[in-house]
């Protein structure tokens, strides 16, 4: 049972905690962490690659962990920290291990929609090349990459997205 939400400013630092009454102690609730993260992003104007080179990882995984998908490292964490100009519950919330893509509605944002469309539409098809090509099995989303580029044409821009991810063989028993 969380109580008494806190968004303020310590010092010049975002901060947000709940205080749960159980166990006496102040814990940062993940969803507004990541909101006030990502505003701090937006005030201070800061870009997102600009923050994967800072802790050496791609844009892609480093905004699904701004985003609360995936949990940085200690070190990358205070990095992160140290330019947004976060409390240490903040950085501290970017370092759990979050709950991730619950089951979900079907988004209404036009690119995550159009993106889940193309699982619906292709997916099947996808599915059944990959079999073709490796046999009984499935692409993994955990040992996984995900590029993206944009791509002059003469129709105007293209966005290319490359999904990589090990093969994993079905087993047999």
């Amino acid at each position: 049972m969380y109580r008494n939400a806190t968004i303020c400013y310590r010092g010049n630092k975002l901060a947000a905690s709940t205080f749960d009454q159980q166990k006496n102690i102040k814990k940062m609730n993940r969803q507004t962490a990541t909101e006030l993260i990502i505003q701090s992003i937006k005030t201070k104007k800061v870009k997102f690659q600009d923050l994967a080179n800072a802790i050496g990882s791609s844009l892609i995984w480093t905004i699904h962990a701004l985003h609360g998908q995936a949990a940085l490292d200690k070190t990358a964490a205070e990095k992160i920290g140290e330019i947004l100009s976060l409390t240490p519950e903040l950085v501290e919330s970017l370092q759990e291990i979050p709950l991730r893509s619950a089951l979900q509605p079907t988004p209404t944002d036009p690119t995550l929609y159009r993106l889940t469309e193309m699982m619906q539409n292709y997916g099947p098809d996808i599915k059944a090349a990959i079999n073709e090509l490796f046999g009984d099995g499935a692409m993994s989303g955990i040992d996984f990459t995900v590029g993206i580029e944009r791509v002059e044409s003469p129709n105007g821009a293209r966005v290319k997205l490359t999904l990589d991810g090990k093969f994993l063989p079905f087993n047999k028993f």
